[in-house]
């Protein structure tokens, strides 16, 4: 015989199918649905197109189950947005004319001194044996766990933390050199609306944000910088500029790596010595740190892995990050190898 329950229950069982876990961020219940979606609908194997994944995913979305008013047209963005945040994560692969396939499971161990490690890939959390569930915990797009239980359980392969993440230069300075050098070709302004912005952190007020590093007048400028305009229909363009006496002479291509334009404006304001200012305290057991610049997608994939990001909700600085205190070690490293000028809010400042 039936039992009427409340819709609080039966959201609360549908999480628990899902992942493991009475409660969980609604990031985190996107993702695990999704992961259940490409699954079944690929088999592991048939790459499934986003139209037939999304249907799906409206149809036994816990909010459309459940009535909850915006099960429309911004359920479908959110959706969306969260495969695009699982994709990011590792965890499904964007294929041509928007197909998707869950990517092979693996295991990411993150050298924190937890031993903490990723569970990576498409495999949903759901087919996971109860005892395996209880020892997973999900945090937005990502999937953690501690210790190799679940690695030796499911004979996971395992991928190195460099690989996942990103690799990241040991020297700066030298990798932005390097980004600098090509073959420049002869370059003449146009009257036309696209004139380059440069970077340049050497006429910049010391330790302001990167936003605010970018100069129009080139009159006191020589050397090589980085450039940015405006094209038509929304295009920017970025290359590597050399200004002679006030004026760009020559230009060259930039052979950067996704999230590595970020990374080369770090190189760029510590070879001028003007690194950008990042925040930082200790509040209870959490460790924050405070930004008014983006980080490159490597250490921003290794944030979102560890803590938890809040931001204002009409503008996009400034950032804040919050993490487990034990992971205050391993964050602080990443920054310092941006060269950074580390400010602790309690009024101690660090190199």
């Amino acid at each position: 015989m039936f039992q009427p329950i409340s819709v609080e229950d039966a959201g609360r069982s549908i999480r628990q199918e899902l992942v493991g876990a009475a409660e969980c961020d609604r990031l985190a219940l996107d993702c695990a649905l999704l992961r259940s979606c490409v699954w079944a609908l690929s088999e592991g194997k048939h790459p499934v197109h986003s139209l037939r994944l999304l249907n799906l995913a409206m149809e036994v979305c816990p909010d459309a189950i459940l009535g909850v008013e915006d099960a429309g047209y911004e359920l479908r963005a959110r959706l969306r947005s969260s495969l695009e945040e699982l994709a990011d994560a590792g965890d499904v692969v964007a294929l041509a004319n928007g197909r998707w396939l869950p990517a092979p499971a693996r295991e990411v161990h993150l050298g924190t001194k937890d031993n903490a490690r990723l569970l990576v890939g498409g495999f949903p959390t759901s087919l996971l044996p109860q005892e395996l569930t209880a020892i997973v915990r999900h945090h937005g797009a990502f999937r953690r766990t501690n210790g190799d239980r679940l690695a030796k359980a499911l004979s996971l392969l395992s991928e190195t933390l460099d690989s996942w993440v990103g690799v990241c230069p040991t020297d700066l300075e030298a990798w932005t050199q390097a980004a600098l050098e090509g073959e420049y070709e002869g370059f003449t302004e146009a009257n036309d609306g696209t004139e380059f912005l440069l970077y340049a952190p050497q006429s910049a007020r010391p330790g302001v944000p990167q936003a605010r590093r970018w100069v129009q007048s080139k009159e006191r400028l020589s050397g090589r910088f980085l450039g940015r305009r405006d094209l038509p229909f929304g295009m920017r363009q970025y290359r590597a500029v050399e200004v002679v006496n006030g004026k760009i002479a020559r230009l060259a291509s930039l052979r950067l790596g996704t999230g590595e334009m970020r990374r080369l404006r770090y190189g760029l304001d510590s070879i001028a010595r003007n690194p950008v200012l990042v925040e930082h305290e200790t509040r209870g057991t959490e460790f924050v740190v405070v930004l008014r610049s983006e980080v490159p997608r490597p250490e921003r994939r290794f944030f979102a892995a560890l803590g938890r990001l809040t931001v204002p909700s009409d503008k996009y600085y400034p950032r804040t990050w919050r993490f487990p205190l034990e992971y205050s070690a391993e964050i602080l490293k990443r920054l310092t190898a941006l060269n950074v000028r580390l400010t602790n809010r309690s009024g101690k400042t660090q190199a």
